[in-house]
């Protein structure tokens, strides 16, 4: 029999890295009533499903000062937490085959004079020594950008959790949130299958299934799951393990090292959002079922650049089923007309690299601190009357997703 306390101050929904960085974040500013439940065991989502990479530099003021404070963080993550991760700041290839997206690394690395980085374009061949597989074309731009790295995500998630729980939090595994107990337009606490809880806030944070939990409680949340899936090799003569990642604008490709193999993702190749509802309710995101044809459209594409895919065995598929909203940007915030809860979705495949600033908003907003940003800009109600089918948000977002990496801001 779970034991669950009669009331807490905040009880957060879902263990992912985003409810995980939630529950850090909180109890580290000293807000240590805190309950985490999750249907499953920490980190058992889409989490583990990640390919755990950072990227810190944008254009965009608002992502420029987010990404600041999460790379800072995970540069600091021992000292910040308590535990330690395996934080590879292997740095990162940005590539640019044509002229418009050559413009924005030109962009990206006066943007980084700000940061005091060694951001700089190099050469094909300078690109080749840093990653002795990589095949780019010689016409292309290639930025390297030294603070970006990769991690192995669960363990974010779980350094989280225990950082969470030395300094208070409580974590209830295997426990079904089943609704919020409303009254008077305030969320007063959560019903779950082993009985409810009392709180004066509740954080919903349940990945994939997030709109599906608010719609029974009269919330739309502009906020759907879009299948994102990627590959890792066996093992590949001369891939280093502290080769940066390649990513590349057009194509919408990211290899990276992974086990003395490459892990391979990729952005618009047949996009696919889903609605929860049509699932059985002891869905596991382990079990979506794969889409051998995006795998070999992503395939294809990246042998192009790396010759050795070719002939490579593949020995694991991940997918998983990121949120994504219509700009692309977290739904983050105090939904209006039901005070006390707060949304944290839309994680747009990079939970990981995000999970440092969403937590650090969430405390901002239950511990009543002044906003790091502008509120409006993560606002759950930020799209007004726009996207409210399901129909024209479905499509929405999968276009998002689709240009994951032709967006600018």
């Amino acid at each position: 029999m779970i034991r669950l306390p009669k009331s807490v101050d905040t009880v957060i929904i879902g263990g992912g890295v985003l409810g995980t960085s939630a529950a850090f974040h909180l109890t580290d500013a000293g807000h240590s009533s805190v309950a985490l439940i999750d249907r499953g065991p920490i980190a058992s989502g889409t989490t583990p499903q990640a390919a755990g990479q950072t990227g810190y530099l944008n254009v965009d003021r608002f992502a420029f000062e987010f990404g600041r404070y999460c790379i800072e963080f995970f540069e600091n993550f021992e000292q910040r937490t308590g535990h330690a991760i395996d934080f590879r700041q292997t740095g990162s290839l940005r590539v640019a085959l044509t002229e418009k997206y050559q413009n924005d690394l030109t962009a990206r690395l006066q943007a980084a004079t700000d940061l005091e980085g060694d951001v700089e374009f190099i050469s094909a061949e300078r690109a080749r020594e840093l990653v002795p597989t990589f095949q780019p074309q010689e016409d292309s731009q290639i930025l390297l950008i030294p603070r970006d790295g990769y991690v192995e995500p669960k363990s974010v998630a779980v350094a989280y959790a225990a950082a969470a729980r030395d300094r208070g939090a409580a974590f209830h595994t295997r426990v079904n949130a089943t609704g919020l107990i409303v009254s008077n337009g305030r969320v007063t606490g959560v019903r779950t299958s082993e009985g409810s809880i009392e709180a004066n806030w509740v954080v919903l944070a349940a990945g994939a299934w997030t709109r599906q939990f608010a719609q029974q409680h009269g919330l739309n949340l502009r906020t759907v799951p879009v299948r994102h899936q990627a590959f890792v090799t066996t093992p590949i003569a001369d891939v280093l393990p502290n080769q940066p990642i390649v990513r590349f604008t057009e194509p919408q490709l990211y290899v990276r090292h992974e086990a003395g193999g490459l892990l391979v993702g990729g952005y618009g190749y047949r996009p696919l959002s889903f609605d929860m509802n049509d699932f059985d309710r002891k869905f596991e995101i382990a079990a979506l079922e794969a889409d051998p044809v995006y795998y070999q459209q992503l395939r294809d594409q990246t042998k192009k650049f790396f010759p050795a895919l070719e002939s490579a065995t593949i020995v694991q598929e991940r997918r998983g089923l990121p949120t994504v909203s219509p700009d692309g940007r977290l739904v983050l915030s105090e939904p209006d007309g039901l005070k006390g809860l707060v949304v944290l979705s839309a994680c747009g495949v990079g939970g990981i690299d995000r999970s440092p600033g969403a937590g650090r908003i969430v405390a901002d907003i239950i511990c009543d601190r002044q906003p790091w940003i502008d509120p409006a800009v993560l606002s759950v109600d930020r799209f007004g009357d726009q996207f409210s089918n399901d129909a024209s948000l479905r499509a929405q977002c999968e276009e998002i997703y689709a240009h994951h990496y032709h967006e600018t801001y």
